[in-house]
Formats: C-alpha cells, structure tokens, sequence
C-alpha cells in the first residue's frame, strides 16, 4: 500500500481524471447500484437478559449513519406487535437525524416473538424483480417463533414462514440477512431465511458486538467503497467527496486524534465547518465533506473492524458476489472501474492500475490476479472488465474476499463474505425402526431439482441400491439394509450460480461398526504344463573313435587313462568357459540397463531446461 502523501500531485490526479473522463464507455451491466434497506429488531422481553445495555440502539445508530444517499431505509420493531418506527423513505440527513433521535425508543417491553408477522409486513410492498434497488431485510432476533402460548400456533406461523413467506421474499430478489442473539434462538430458521434467499447468518454472542455486526452487514447491503488503512493511515486523493471513517475503541483509551495532510489536528470538539464527529458506545464515526488530499493519520487504536469508506465519482464496481459458494465450484468475479456512472476503458489509464482480490480467513490469504487479456474467466480482452476464477475446496469455512485497485494516485477497495457449503450432507442415526440414512441437499448453494441417489457398498465393491423417500423438501431418508457396508450418497444438479455439479459422499458406517477388509481371492491351483525337451542327437563312444587311432602293441589295453584324462579337462574347461561367458553377458546387460536409466533420469530432468532454451535459441 502507498501511504506517504508526497507520491500524489494535484497535476497527477487531473491528468488521471482526465484521460478516464475521455475513456468512458458504456454503461457497465451490473445489478443495481442503489438499496432498499429494512431493518427489523426485536423488542421481546427475553432482550432485557440479551441486551440489558440496549446496544440496539447505537448499533442501529451507526447502520443509520452509514447509509449512503439514493438508499431507501426503514425501521420495524416487533414482539407480539408490529410497529414501523422509522417509515421507508430516502436516506437523506433529515432520515439519519430523525432515526437517531427515534432509536431512543428501543428497549424490551414486549411480549412474544412475532417474526412472521414483521417479515410479512416489512416486505408487503415489494413485488417482482427489484430493477432500481436491491432489497435487503436485516432481521435481529434472540428468540424462537413466539406468537401464542400454544406450542401448536407457533409450529404453524413457523410453517407459514417456511412454506409460504420464504418462497415470496425469493421470488421478489429480497435477500434476507439474520442476526442471532442468543444461543436458545431459532438457529435453524435463522439459517434457511439467509441462506436460500443469498443473505447473510450472524450468531452473536455478547450484544457489545452489536456494532461490529450491523458494520458488516451494511458492506454487505451497501457495498460501499472503500481506502485501505493501514496503521491507521489512509490515503484520499482528488476524486473523493466525502470520507466517513468508523473507529473501534477500548474503553479505557484516549480519545482519538484524526491528522490532515496539512498536519491539522482534529478532535471530536471544535470542529471546523465541514467535518461531524460523533461518539458512541463503542466506536467512533467522522464524516468529512470535500476532504484535503493526500495521507490522513489516525491516532487511535489499531482495529482490524476500523473501516474508511467514501462518496466519490471513480467508484470501484463489481459483479454480483455470492454470499455462498459450493466446495470445488469455481466462481467467477468481474470488477472494473467508473466514472460518473460510466466505465471507464482508456488504456493510458488502465495501464497505470493494479486490479487485484485477496480471499480468505484471518491469517491465511491468498492475493489473486484479475486480468483484462480475455483469458482466465475474462472474456474479452482490453474492455476495462477484469475478471478472475477462483474455487474453494473446503467446506464449513467463512472467507472474506477483497477486490482492490492500486496505482501511483488513488486506491479503492470492496469487502464480501462468502460462506462454502457441501452440496449435500448426509448422516447415519438410530430410528424407531431401524437406521437410517439422511442425505440433506443444501438450498444455499443448490438449486431445486437436484437427483439424489444413495447405495450400500460392501468391501468387495457390490453395490446395493436405497430406496430414498423425500421428507421435506430437501431432504431425503432410507432404511439400511446392510449393516457391516458403508452408505453412499450421490447428489448432481444445477447451483445457485448455474454450475453442473456432482458429489459423491461416503462411505459411511453406524457408531462402532467398521468395513470389513475385502477377501483376498485365492488363485486356481493349475498343474504344471510338461515341456518337451528335445533329446539330444547320439554321440559315437570315445573308445571307438581311440580304436580307430592305430596304436602301438601293448599300448591299447594300458593307455586308456590318458585320454579319458583329457577327455575330462577338456569338459571341464567348456563348463568354466561357458560361466565366464554367461557372467561377462550378464554383467554387460546389467551395465546397459544403468546406463539407460540414468540416460532416462537425465532426460528428464533436462527437459523442462530444453524447453525454456528454445525460445534463446529461437530468437538467437
């Protein structure tokens, strides 16, 4: 990150400004740049044990502070009653002044959980595709659905949520973003309203991360662009309007200290004309119109959560990023950049950036290049839209994904969170009748019409088929046949992002039960096949071919043991000839075979050298 002030020039800014003012194109296709934001809280009594400092309150401050113009905003509580506290209207600074001053009114006098019906009336005006503005509803609940004292009402108002308000809200493109603040809340529920309409789940454990929380999900409804900080330094350059710094802070620290370019120091009290700073529980927020260019330094505590977001004409723009991926699907990512609403595609500008994303969790990212060559999920080449594929293969894992812009004059950045799901789950469990297996097909990676297909294997790989009956939709049961073989479950179809996917999982066994190792096959016993040795041809008797030698008399009867002598050493010295010839032979192929292995390991190894030589060559 460049930080130091002296590498921007007020020349530098306008050249870049103007040269992407010259470059602008058409209009980049993307989904809608403005939002509809509802934000309902729960007001239940059980909030008194949750929140007893009413961090609500701050928190919705905060999120209301953040709002960027041109959004649309509203603010429902509930308990048993439903009442719309702040009226959706456009976000302007008579709204954020009136929501402040109106989140006073939070607190936990109500009775009752009634999250259908605050569901339902947040949204009663919404139908159809969203075209000028994306549709959000932030809904922070500690409970259960609680609308009767009656354990039956309250299964079916949750139904009615499942079965008919659920499909509504996806139908309508409203994405629906759930805020668990206590371990007895409806977790499951929580689960399914974020996951099958694309939004955001959060499980809170101490209402003091309230703030930290409704921060995120603002990136998340807001998409807002942003400046790095790092060490608390940040960097605005001429194109910025405004610049609205959050800051977490302990709560025995200093009051924090915000340094200009110049080396003006402001603090939350006599502020100049053009500058708001307010304190709350927990975390500072300072807005700054029409902003001095070049570093600005925070003297405050270093948090990861500190965040320097800006009003500005040269917005960093992206394609719709999916709060949830399926392991080992690949997802593809275009950002580029606009001017006033265009883009901008000057290759004198272009030239002089560095687009690139960062993915993953803390203490492990990986930086990933975006191209704009047509290559690597870019599809056309020099256009101004760069692109990038990337895949995660681990699931149950929360990623945060940063695409950044660099160059010598301006930085921009976007923050998303991605959740990886296994496209199916599937478990043994104990029944009434037996065990079971059940194959769950996640809904927020998965679209419907997934074939699901399940099988026991023993280990001798004979297969035998399950007969999976659906439960519910998405879920699929079957007994076991066979204890002592591992369950096998097959899911293929369609997701969310339009992708072909199949995934196996398996084997599974019941709790203390293990696959048997496969039998070894014990091969045929053959007798052996007689091979007919040839017999050799008769070989004429020594003493006949002696006698035919004429011998001295009396010589014939006593000199048989000389020849037979020789006759023996003659032998003898074929059978250490043919040993010396058979070890030299063997030696000499043992040789040959050394030889052309290292001959082999040595071509090998110089292969890839050959390779990058021959361009050398080429051009030599």
């Amino acid at each position: 990150m460049r930080t130091s002030a002296d590498k921007i020039s007020a020349g530098q800014i306008m050249i870049f400004l103007v040269l992407a003012c010259a470059g602008i194109g058409a209009s980049q296709a993307s989904i809608p740049e403005k939002n509809d934001v509802r934000v309902l809280i729960d007001i239940s009594g059980s909030m008194q044990q949750n929140d007893p400092e009413n961090l609500r309150r701050p928190a919705l401050r905060m999120l209301a502070g953040l709002l960027q113009p041109g959004t649309q905003a509203g603010v429902w509580t509930f308990a048993r009653w439903v009442n719309n506290l702040v009226p959706v209207a456009e976000v302007d600074a008579a709204w954020k002044k009136r929501t402040q001053a109106l989140s006073k009114q939070i607190a936990s006098p109500g009775q009752f959980t009634n999250i259908e019906e605050v569901l339902d009336k947040a949204s009663a005006d919404w139908e159809g595709e969203p075209t000028t503005h994306a549709r959000h509803l932030v809904l922070l609940t500690d409970g259960m659905v609680d609308i009767s004292k009656q354990a039956a009402e309250n299964a079916r108002s949750r139904t009615r949520i499942l079965d008919t308000l659920l499909p509504r809200l996806r139908s309508a493109g409203v994405q629906v973003h759930t805020i668990a603040l206590s371990e007895r809340a409806d977790h499951d529920l929580m689960q399914r309203l974020a996951a099958e309409t694309g939004g955001w789940y959060q499980q809170v454990a101490k209402a003091d991360e309230l703030q930290r929380v409704f921060l995120r999900m603002f990136e998340k409804v807001g998409s807002p662009d942003t400046v790095p900080l790092e060490d608390n330094r940040f960097v605005v350059d001429g194109s910025v309007n405004e610049v609205t710094v959050v800051l977490f802070s302990k709560p025995d620290s200093p009051p924090a200290v915000l340094l200009s370019p110049s080396g003006q120091p402001y603090k939350d009290s006599d502020l100049p004309a053009g500058i708001a700073w307010s304190r709350d529980k927990g975390y500072d927020m300072i807005t700054i119109a029409h902003p001095q260019k070049g570093e600005w330094v925070l003297q405050a505590d270093v948090d990861p959560d500190n965040r320097v977001m800006i009003v500005t004409d040269l917005k960093l723009q992206t394609s719709e990023i999916p709060t949830h991926i399926a392991a080992g699907e690949q997802t593809r990512v275009e950002a580029s950049l606009s001017n006033r609403g265009k883009l901008v595609e000057r290759r004198a500008f272009l030239r002089l950036i560095d687009l690139r994303a960062e993915v993953g969790a803390a203490g492990d990212i990986r930086t990933l290049p975006m191209n704009d060559r047509g290559e690597a999920g870019d599809e056309k080449a020099g256009d101004g839209r760069y692109a990038m594929r990337f895949g995660e293969q681990q699931a149950g894992q929360e990623l945060e994904l940063v695409i950044a812009v660099d160059s010598p004059t301006f930085m921009r950045e976007k923050r998303f969170r991605l959740v990886v799901h296994e496209p199916v789950a599937a478990a043994l469990t104990e029944s009434p009748d037996g065990p079971v297996l059940t194959a769950d097909v996640e809904p927020a990676v998965m679209q419907p019409g997934a074939i699901v297909h399940a099988w026991q294997e023993d280990a001798d790989g004979k297969r035998v088929p399950l007969e999976l009956v659906q439960v519910e939709p998405g879920r699929w049961t079957a007994p076991l046949r066979d204890l002592a073989s591992g369950s096998y479950v097959n899911v293929s179809g369609t997701t969310s992002l339009g992708n072909l996917i199949e995934q196996t999982v398996g084997p599974l066994m019941l709790p203390g039960v293990e696959l048997p190792p496969p039998v070894a096959e014990t091969p045929p016993v053959t007798e052996p096949v007689p091979v007919a040795v040839p017999r050799p041809e008769p070989v004429a008797p020594i003493a006949e071919a002696v006698a035919e030698v004429p011998a001295e008399p009396g010589l014939v009867e006593e000199g048989w043991l000389i020849p037979a002598i020789l006759f023996g050493v003659f032998n003898l010295t074929l059978l250490i000839g043919a040993g010396v010839w058979f070890f030299l032979i063997n030696k000499r192929g043992a040789e040959s075979d050394e030889l052309e292995l290292e001959q082999l390991i040595e071509t090998q190894i110089s292969a890839p050298n050959a390779e990058e030589s021959q361009p050398q060559e080429n051009a030599a």
